[in-house]
């Protein structure tokens, strides 16, 4: 049943409890698309739709009953069924960090009309397409446990159960799907909303109130991480566009408002119950979704690429699956903000409302600017919802005792607390059921740390489990420069993404040339340092501080934001270009903002009719796949490789340019929070089909540790995955690398892929330009498939090394040397150490009749290991060791005993016992012992 009395046709029916006053949103036609409604006959008699809510977010379904909407909506009156239309809307309070969003629709209609055809769901059975609610709800009501709408209705043989919960900021819809016929079927489900986002104020950037919908005076901003802003109509398959397909997309007002509806396409572990969805289309509302006047709509959708998405909309499909009869499958999704950083698992959902941008801009509202950046210092909420696990109505539970914990990097400070202080703890004495209470954290940024600034947030209650929330603050670079020094001439690699009107070192510096520092830009025609004596924006630069301390200033030259910061709101392209020589180029981030390596444009020069996006440069071989930037801390290169990667400012960045010149696009700044605008990757996993093992030199000064070979999945992805070792920074003295051929060259990699499975072999190059101990590690052994076998073999001293075994190999260098070592790389299955025959032999060779010759000692092994070869004395204790780990093939092996001890004496006639311990790449040890005796 439906539950609700029916009501006057000029009066809607909501059923539902709220945790805040509803007339802020239900009363308010203002900022909502109720302006829309008309005015003689709004309602139906029977007009009933379910709604909860909290301070965050709204979710609504529509139960019974039509609405009726006119001017300004629609020139003339039409009316529209409810039944089983979902929308969503913001809380009254939303983010803490702006009253801009506070009551914002989301949705078309929202908060209080849910219907037509502005968002809905199908079911897809046997091709055929039925609209949830298309005939009628048979239950639909609102929960007294939790804080959540259930409503049911049967499509085509299949018992739809749907249920919408809010928790936190998000709405958790979930589908169960039963096949109540007596044959199989085949069914799939589609769910779209048309945006509408409605604001109470108006945005700083563009001066709209409402983005996308039936009114939009501009398009929503929609932001795919890694990607451009989306502009036109879009279309994503997740097989089909694997290295594309968003696994989120946010729905913002506008770049400068960065507040909207956020939906996830993936399963990250906050919401680890997802349903991943198989495609995601964004187009124009009409026709995407289907006529804006209709009312029995099954989504046409249809897109026309290259034009723009307009009144925006979008389609999430999930893919199809049989069932049987009296088979049930479960679809469930989530819907949430775009600012805040969640955890929905049971028992309760936390939220954290932290700023996303801290800029160097006003964008007309801030109130204070400390340290260089406005809306400096700003609160960190962090929310507790107790709902979920601890909210039914007959056993619920309230929340005590509730510890938050926010813990901050360097960077970030607690107001009013030493700039030591990295943590600080908050109590909420309870958080009684169905309730959401909040505590604040003031943080200041210190204007010196810039980039993304990771936070975390731990949460211990009683009852309940831990939760620990993660997330990122971007600080816009400041007119300031860091210069770390390490004891010595110190390389530092650096750019500036400021206009000076003095542009020399020294001035921009404040130091004095070259006593106090050095300067070097690269010359890729030379292949090599060159002095730089001036300043300038998309170049890298290495400065070596020689000064002996810490440098931290504010730069001189009077240095100013460009102009060319903020985008065109109807383009993405960039203004910004920096032509490349073929080879390595040290470039620059021209902008005080990160910027996504996913959304740099160049143009080669010998394809010069047309422009390509980032990962097709990667694609037709013109850059290498991986930039490297260098870590003054560590002296040692970092490398990014994802499309999500972003080229921090401040920082110079290497790039391999492979085949002919480039002309480098860098586009404006799409960062989320910019004021003055109006507009994945899959991480690695080791396998047996894709692997890489880390290889790391160090020396008593220098570290080069973040070096790799392995394989890949096919021919393609090995030459994308593989990179050229960067050019050695001014003062690095340790450098290893793998040398291959490329392209019939000899080349230096720092990372060395291939598709080939069989046995391989890589020739490991070490350069040392001071002298000492080197020594060689392989850290994440572990993680790669035990199928693999690894050997080190050093042709210098004639040692071999069991990888799998030891952990570690060094040697000692001379200063301006380069060692050559060579791995070899064997796939198979795991094998038993086996030790076979065993011949133990003297020479017969005497001196003054005494018999002076060596044993020679030969074993077979049934497999490759690591041996060790001792000779034992009377109760086993050892006399000399011959040979300890070894890595030793299968077949015959052999090792000598000059009849010596470990202290060098000659040991005195008698019997011995020879020891042979192998030692599988599993850890399998297996012991022979064969007697030996001496005689003079």
């Amino acid at each position: 049943m439906i539950s609700g009395a029916v009501m006057s046709s000029n009066f809607r029916k909501v059923v539902g409890s709220f945790a805040f006053a509803a007339a802020t949103i239900v009363g308010a036609q203002a900022q909502s698309w109720s302006i829309c409604l008309d005015p003689n006959d709004p309602y139906s008699d029977d007009y009933s739709i379910g709604r909860v809510a909290n301070e965050l977010m709204v979710a609504a379904m529509g139960f019974s009953g039509t609405v009726t909407y006119n001017a300004p909506c629609y020139s003339t009156g039409t009316t529209r069924n409810a039944a089983g239309r979902i929308g969503f809307a913001v809380g009254n309070t939303g983010s803490v960090q702006s009253t801009f969003d506070d009551g914002m629709a989301l949705t078309v209609g929202m908060p209080n009309d849910p219907a037509g055809a502005w968002s809905y769901a199908i079911t897809v059975t046997d091709d055929t397409k039925t609209r949830f609610g298309e005939n009628g709800l048979s239950a639909a009501y609102v929960g007294l446990s939790d804080r959540y709408i259930y409503a049911e209705t049967t499509n085509d043989d299949i018992l739809i159960k749907c249920r919408i919960d809010v928790l936190g900021d998000a709405a958790r819809i979930q589908w169960n799907l039963t096949n109540t016929g007596a044959d199989p079927h085949s069914v799939a489900l589609w769910f779209g909303q048309y945006i509408g986002l409605f604001s109470g104020s108006t945005d700083p950037g563009s001066g709209a109130q409402i983005a996308g919908g039936l009114l939009g005076q501009k398009i929503p901003y929609v932001y795919i991480p890694g990607q451009k802003p989306i502009l036109d109509d879009h279309r994503w398959n997740r097989t089909t566009d694997a290295s594309t397909f968003p696994g989120v997309v946010r729905f913002d007002f506008s770049q400068t408002s960065p507040y909207g509806l956020r939906v996830d396409n993936n399963r990250p572990a906050e919401i680890s119950d997802a349903t991943l969805a198989n495609e995601f289309v964004i187009g124009n509302g009409n026709p995407l979704m289907g006529a804006v006047s209709g009312d029995d709509e099954t989504f046409n959708d249809a897109i026309q690429p290259d034009t723009s998405i307009g009144d925006c909309g979008y389609i999430q499909k999930f893919p199809a699956a049989t069932l049987a009869p009296n088979g049930t499958r479960t679809i469930i999704q989530y819907y949430r903000s775009t600012w805040g950083v969640g955890d929905y698992n049971l028992p309760y959902a936390a939220v954290v409302d932290a700023p996303k941008l801290i800029s160097t801009e006003d964008d007309g509202t801030s109130t204070s600017d400390a340290n260089g950046l406005f809306k400096n210092p700003f609160p960190v909420r962090v929310y507790i919802d107790n709902v979920g696990g601890y909210s039914n109505v007959n056993n619920g539970f309230r929340l005590s005792d509730v510890k938050v914990k926010l813990t901050l990097p360097t960077g970030l400070n607690f107001v009013g607390s030493p700039t030591s202080t990295r943590t600080k703890q908050l109590t909420i004495s309870a958080v009684d059921v169905k309730e959401i209470k909040f505590v604040d954290f003031q943080v200041e940024a210190d204007g010196i740390e810039f980039g993304e600034l990771p936070y975390q947030v731990d949460i211990s209650s009683t009852p309940g489990s831990p939760k620990k929330l993660t997330g990122t603050i971007q600080v816009a670079a400041t007119p300031r420069y860091r210069l770390i020094d390490n004891g010595g001439p110190t390389a530092n690699a650096i750019t500036t993404p400021f206009v000076f009107s003095d542009s020399s070192w020294e001035t921009v510096l404040g130091l004095s040339a070259p006593s106090d520092f050095e300067a070097y830009e690269y010359d890729p025609q030379i292949g090599g340092y060159v002095l730089s004596t001036s300043a300038g924006r998309g170049k890298g630069y290495f400065i070596v501080n020689k000064t002996g301390t810490l440098q931290s200033n504010t730069l001189g030259g009077t240095p100013t934001v460009p102009p060319d910061t903020i985008p065109n709101p109807n383009d993405n392209v960039g203004t910004y270009y920096i032509n490349l020589k073929k080879g390595w180029n040290l470039i620059g981030n021209p902008f005080n903002y990160p910027v996504t390596l996913g959304q740099l444009t160049g143009v080669p020069s010998g394809s010069s009719t047309q422009s390509y996006a980032w990962t097709d440069l990667v694609k037709v071989g013109s850059v290498d796949n991986l930039l490297a930037y260098w870590n003054a801390e560590t002296q040692s290169y970092v490398y990014l490789q994802k499309t999500s990667d972003l080229l921090k400012p401040n920082t110079a960045y290497w790039i391999n340019v492979k085949s002919s010149n480039l002309t480098l696009s860098f586009p404006p700044v799409f960062a989320e929070g910019l004021p003055g605008s109006s507009r994945s990757e899959t991480d690695w996993t080791q396998s047996a089909k894709q692997w890489r093992l880390k290889l790391t030199a160090r020396s008593n000064n220098s570290i080069d540790d973040d070096n790799y070979i392995g394989v890949a999945k096919s021919a393609d992805e090995a030459r994308l995955l593989s990179m050229s070792k960067p050019p050695l920074a001014p003062t690095q003295k340790l450098a290893l690398s793998v040398e291959d051929q490329i392209g019939g060259q000899t080349t230096r990699l720092t990372r060395a892929f291939t598709d080939r499975k069989g046995r391989q072999e890589h020739k490991v190059v070490v350069q040392a330009d001071e002298a000492g101990e080197v020594n060689l590690t392989w850290p994440n052994m572990s993680t790669v498939p035990k199928s693999v076998r690894f050997r080190l073999i050093d042709p210098a001293t004639n040692v071999t090394r069991d990888m799998r075994t030891t952990s570690s190999y060094s040697f000692t260098a001379k200063a301006g040397t380069t060692r050559e070592l060579k791995v070899q790389v064997e796939v198979g299955v795991a094998t038993k150490a086996l030790i076979g025959n065993v011949v133990v032999t003297r020479s017969t060779t005497r001196v003054n009749g005494v018999q002076t010759g060596p044993f020679s000692i030969n074993y077979t092994l049934g497999n490759s290991a690591t041996t060790t070869v001792r000779i034992l004395g009377a109760g086993g204790k050892e006399i000399f060791t011959i040979t300890r780990g070894r890595a030793d093939n299968a077949g015959e092996n052999s090792v000598s005993w000059n009849l010596k001890d470990n202290a060098n004496r000659t040991v005195a006639p008698g019997t011995y016992q020879v020891e042979i311990t192998a030692t599988s790449a599993e850890g399998e040890n297996v012991r022979r012992f064969i007697p030996v005796t001496v005689i003079r």
